[in-house]
């Protein structure tokens, strides 16, 4: 998860950039959730900085669990089907 991190940040540091330049604020906070619905501390540090605190918190990091799992379980579903397949 950490070389997905650092990945993405790279990936939108650019942008952020661009964006300082134009006179927006601008920051990237990357957070990775694991397919098998791991959520990473760096998730909760998110909400956390939104204001997302409580119960809400912990139903957003719920979900954030449970729609990676199933997003992970129905491409393993369909890990045969060739649409999937690059050619």
């Amino acid at each position: 998860m950490e070389e997905a991190h650092a990945f993405k940040e790279g990936k939108y540091l650019e942008l952020t950039k661009e964006l300082k330049k134009d006179g927006y604020e601008a920051k990237v906070m990357p957070v990775e959730i694991g397919a098998r619905g791991f959520v990473g501390s760096l998730a909760y540090g998110l909400l956390s900085k939104l204001s997302i605190g409580g119960n809400k918190r912990t139903k957003a990091l719920r979900l954030l669990a449970e729609t990676a799992e199933n997003s992970s379980c129905w491409i393993w579903s369909r890990r045969n089907e060739r649409l999937l397949h690059k050619d």
